[in-house]
């Protein structure tokens, strides 16, 4: 009687694992545009400017100001980001870093900007991972 058990328990078992295989997760496709900045020396920082009054009208004000360092691409970046029009600024993962410096090498007018020092215009088509962008496309 045992052996029947556990002849009859084996299909019930890889039925359940079977299952909890076919999980999928979704991933959105999105599309960025922006310019190519070295990721590994771009910074941004930023103060805020309010303005309070006191029961008394007394006021205090404190200034903003926003600093940023762009760091344009060159022929030696390795790690590369996007700045998009609105300033958000979106990151590569290691697979996409190492296509853009294959395309650096190989493109010509991506080369003849960054000898120039001309910002690098791209769209880039992939998928947001964990604070960093899994390249699909990029042109």
């Amino acid at each position: 009687m045992r052996k029947f058990a556990v002849v009859a328990a084996v299909p019930l078992l890889a039925g359940f694992l079977m299952a909890q295989q076919s999980e999928t997760t979704t991933t959105t496709t999105r599309t960025w545009n922006g310019d190519l900045v070295d990721q590994n020396c771009y910074t941004t920082h930023f103060q805020q400017k309010n303005s309070n009054s006191d029961e008394n009208g007394n006021s205090t004000t404190t200034t903003t100001n926003k600093y940023t360092t762009e760091c344009p691409v060159t022929t030696t970046t390795t790690s590369f980001g996007m700045v998009t029009p609105d300033g958000k600024v979106v990151r590569f993962d290691d697979a996409g870093n190492t296509r853009i410096v294959e395309m650096v090498k190989s493109n010509k007018d991506w080369n003849e900007y960054i000898v120039h020092h001309k910002p690098v215009k791209v769209r880039v088509v992939g998928t947001e991972d964990g604070g960093v962008v899994v390249i699909k496309t990029i042109r």
